[in-house]
């Protein structure tokens, strides 16, 4: 197989509770923030990850880097088990995947110039020499489309937008193979988030990138993602390419997203939800979305849905997906 055919994330029932302090004789409880989640990404196309705050998005991408480790289950990346590393396999890791934070301010240390933390990354892996590194991210940041001057600025001294550039153009130094990027438009303006992404599209095509996409902007997946996966409650509940997610979705809480962005008018108020998510320390029995489902059964309170394939590529966690779809297709029949 080569390395195009490869997939380049699998996680199989992969599983991520947080322990909490003990009160007392209590047992102790735990934060249920991934439970089964069984996912391939493929080399060269870009998943987009969404779901409300809370859902497990960014613990997953934490889990995939070997950031945080799983509680069960297997995660590899390029074809590396993440979950069993020897120091210089994670030190490999590192310049296979890349995540690009959320908030550019906080992922660079302000007491360093531009130019000192690109350089400190060819440093910490022995590459090239000081003139050498210079040039290299010099040359970085042209490509993000900051000129050199930028290497002498501190982080204080750049706007959110021209910080994310370099904070992506770090994360491409070591020329890795997959990038996660974790919100990288929600801390910036409307019109800089339009940029950055048009950036990330040119980058993933120019270097054939593997890219997971987070967000809890639909609008955000929808212009980069290649297939989009919705999690709820730790869950991966649908996943299908972007164009059938948008317009043949049968999940009702994909429905509830959709409708609530306005991506999807045409939902019926009878499979979209209403309500907050519960507590991932006491996850609800059966379905997860059962308490805000208005076609939960008495099947969804008591049995666990598995996740099933509709249609080729398109699988869903319902029991009742199928009724979702036909009243949606009802309704858009009127």
């Amino acid at each position: 197989m080569s390395a195009e055919d490869r997939d380049v994330i699998v996680l199989d029932d992969a599983v991520k509770h947080f322990p909490l302090p003990r009160r007392g004789f209590r047992p102790r409880e735990r934060v249920h923030s991934i439970d089964g989640v069984t996912l391939r990404v493929r080399h060269g196309e870009v998943l987009g990850l969404v779901g409300e705050s809370g859902s497990g998005k960014s613990t997953l991408a934490r889990v995939v880097l070997g950031l945080t480790p799983t509680t069960s289950g297997r995660v590899a990346v390029d074809g590396v088990d993440v979950g069993h590393l020897s120091g210089a396999e994670r030190k490999r890791l590192t310049r296979t995947a890349q995540l690009v934070f959320q908030d550019p301010h906080a992922a660079m240390d302000p007491r360093m110039t531009i130019g000192e933390s690109l350089c400190s990354v060819f440093a910490q892996h022995g590459i090239g020499r000081k003139h050498q590194r210079v040039q290299a991210a010099s040359e970085a940041l042209a490509e993000v489309g900051l000129d050199q001057g930028y290497l002498d600025r501190y982080p204080a001294e750049c706007s959110g937008g021209q910080l994310q550039r370099v904070v992506i153009a770090r994360a491409l130094l070591l020329r890795p193979k997959l990038l996660i990027c974790d919100e990288p438009t929600s801390a910036l303006d409307a019109s800089v988030q339009a940029r950055i992404l048009n950036l990330l599209h040119r980058l993933r095509r120019d270097h054939q990138l593997t890219m997971v996409m987070i967000s809890h902007d639909l609008r955000v997946v929808r212009f980069i993602g290649d297939r989009i996966a919705v999690m709820y409650l730790g869950q991966i509940v649908e996943i299908a390419d972007r164009d059938v997610l948008f317009e043949r979705s049968c999940h009702p809480y994909t429905l509830t997203l959709l409708a609530s962005a306005g991506a999807c008018a045409q939902a019926p108020p009878e499979v979209t939800a209403t309500g907050e998510p519960p507590s991932p320390i006491h996850p609800p029995s059966g379905c997860r979305f059962h308490p805000r489902c208005p076609l939960a059964t008495e099947r969804c309170r008591s049995e666990v849905p598995q996740p099933q394939e509709i249609a080729p590529g398109h699988q869903v966690r319902c029991h009742h997906w199928n009724e979702a779809r036909i009243t949606l297709a009802t309704e858009e029949s009127r």
